[in-house]
């Protein structure tokens, strides 16, 4: 048989043209449910999706979380970062009221001293923020001092709050609300700013500036 170069180049456009816009039948899809994971129905034949390049692929799984600037100080059980409170519960602590408590420095403090004993082994507030000491526990509150803010330490627990002083507190209350609170070693800013057992820091009797010289409460 005699090939000539004409029948050669026929030959080849044929195979050619069998083989251009074939849709293999693994690929070929009426519907995107014919199509494999991965692969979407785009004129009736699978297309493989692409990923976005715009996107590093190491970012999608590997970025770090989200770091929130205003979570809670260790020291507390919970705060409010609107007005700058960290509490500090001793029945949420484990324990941590046994020994001595250290307020977050440029956080308002908030201790409820709930447990028997417990706040009994000195207390550090913040210096210029409020200090507030809730003594509900049987014998809790002993043995510390306000610091430059405003304080306040409520005595409701029975044989609660000895040894407690004002120090230089701008402003000093100390609440003796309980028959036997407040028994002893109890110093206010002034003999001027004594209240009872307790102290106040808005004696009627002498010039408020004497007991509360607090610039910001």
């Amino acid at each position: 048989m005699k090939v000539t170069a004409r029948w050669l180049v026929g030959f080849a456009l044929l195979v050619a043209g069998c083989s251009v816009n074939h849709r293999s039948g693994d690929f070929a899809c009426d519907r995107q449910a014919d199509c494999s994971s991965g692969r979407t129905c785009i004129d009736n034949f699978c297309v493989a999706l692409q990923a976005d390049a715009s996107v590093p692929v190491d970012s999608k799984n590997d970025a770090p979380p989200p770091t929130d600037a205003n979570l809670c100080p260790s020291a507390c059980t919970s705060c409010s970062n609107d007005s700058k409170t960290c509490t500090i519960d001793c029945m949420l602590n484990g324990g941590a009221c046994n020994g001595l408590i250290r307020c977050p420095e440029g956080w308002n403090c908030n201790v409820l001293c709930s447990l028997a004993g417990s706040c009994s082994n000195g207390l550090i507030c913040p210096g210029g923020k409020s200090c507030k000491v809730t003594c509900s526990g049987r014998q809790s509150c002993n043995d510390f001092m306000c610091n430059t803010g405003p304080c306040d330490v409520e005595c409701t627990g029975a044989s609660s709050c000895n040894s407690l002083s004002c120090g230089t507190a701008c402003a000093c209350d100390i609440n003796c609300l309980n028959s036997t609170s407040c028994g002893s070693k109890i110093a206010c800013k002034s003999e001027l700013c004594r209240s009872g057992r307790g102290c106040t820091s808005m004696p009627l009797a002498v010039p408020t500036t004497t007991c509360n010289s607090c610039v910001v409460f």
